[in-house]
């Protein structure tokens, strides 16, 4: 495997090909994963020169070569990704009854809660159709997709219907509205949107947490993503919106196309509205209420789409967040100091932990894992 590739690959800009053949290299054998992780510690410190990752790799090249084991892990990596090994994705289940006869909900299951107010639970290996309060099919469910597409253009209704997608710690979902918008969800997140929506208003959404939305052309019917009192709207464009509990800002990074930022309660003009040129971040104070703009890599706040984590001059705090939402843990931090410091770091097949004891080889950061729980002291 050569070098520039695996760096063009660990920098987000490897194409589809060539993070194709990596994964199929590191799917080889458990020695090429070991050597893949082992040098993206080198790579993720970023302290040395390029020729210190070089030689880092060269070296474990040499001893792979030295000594090749057998593939065992074929078909263990499928899918193209930086980052994020998605933990718990798969089945639901519901709990025992409650004594009022009652099924409980697994905190940890994908649910939908209808517009008549019943909850649908959501199960990535199966199928299932979504219906309206008439029995109608308005929706239909397979693996980690859900899609209103054509299905929900046959409803005919004067008012929108909403539903609630609720994705919660340790999974993603793909979710495609009923003008063909695709919406994927990040861990933690919710989103109310119309079953269908209606002829001569705008297309309007509301969102916690955090979606990637690459919405449908439609010149006549603007979309509007209501977050945290901050309305995000586009004709047509790619972007990625985060608004979790513990972040102070509602931020939007855009992709592709153009995207107006102004208050939920202020009027849509010129004297109000923020526009965001591709390749921009745009970060909307929710106590100030003003907005800041600046120029990023967008891959650095999209990747987690492909199943990454890219942290670049991270806040310790925001990094523990991030672990915490993406592998369903919870990490307690007794170590104060900790929580501001800045970290460099790439994570991708790895576990949860695989992640602590790089974070421990690299930056030594003490833990102790309990059950579901991390203590760092």
């Amino acid at each position: 495997m050569d070098y520039d590739l695996i760096s063009k690959y660990l920098s987000g800009n490897a194409t589809e090909e060539e993070v194709s053949s990596i994964f199929q290299w590191i799917d080889d054998s458990p020695a090429n994963k070991k050597a893949f992780i082992k040098f993206k510690k080198t790579w993720a410190l970023k302290a040395k020169s390029d020729e210190d990752c070089e030689m880092a790799w060269q070296e474990l090249e040499s001893k792979l070569d030295n000594n090749k084991p057998k593939s065992r892990f074929s078909g263990f990596i499928k899918y193209a990704a930086i980052l994020v090994l998605l933990v718990g994705i798969g089945s639901y289940f519901i709990q025992q009854k409650s004594n009022s006869d009652l099924p409980v909900i697994d905190k940890n299951a994908i649910t939908l809660e209808l517009g008549n107010g019943n909850i649908q639970v959501i199960t990535e290996k199966e199928e299932s159709a979504i219906l309206d309060k008439n029995g109608k099919v308005v929706g239909k469910q397979q693996g980690g997709v859900l899609s209103y597409q054509d299905v929900a253009n046959q409803v005919v209704s004067k008012a929108p219907i909403y539903n609630e997608l609720n994705i919660p710690h340790g999974k993603t979902f793909k979710l495609i509205l009923s003008d063909g918008t695709t919406v994927h969800l990040n861990a933690g997140s919710s989103i109310k949107y119309p079953v269908k929506f209606i002829e001569g208003t705008k297309r309007e959404v509301f969102l916690n947490g955090e979606a990637f939305f690459d919405v449908t052309k439609d010149a006549n019917h603007p979309f509007v993503v209501n977050v945290n009192d901050l309305n995000v709207r586009v004709l047509g464009t790619k972007f990625n919106v985060s608004s979790y509990p513990e972040e102070e800002n509602v931020n939007t990074v855009l992709v592709e196309g153009s995207v107006a930022l102004h208050g939920e309660d202020s009027d849509f003009n010129s004297a109000n509205t923020v526009l965001l040129e591709p390749g921009y971040k745009g970060e909307w104070n929710q106590h100030s209420k003003e907005t800041f703009i600046t120029q990023v890599d967008t891959k650095m706040y999209t990747s987690w789409v492909e199943g990454r984590l890219i942290f670049r001059n991270t806040p310790f705090k925001i990094i523990r967040k991030k672990l915490e939402r993406h592998y369903n843990i919870s990490i307690k931090n007794n170590n104060e100091i900790l929580e501001e410091k800045t970290y460099n770091a790439v994570f991708d097949v790895e576990s949860i932990e695989q992640v602590l004891r790089t974070l421990n080889e690299i930056y030594s950061i003490e833990y102790i894992i309990d059950q579901n729980e991390i203590v760092i002291n």
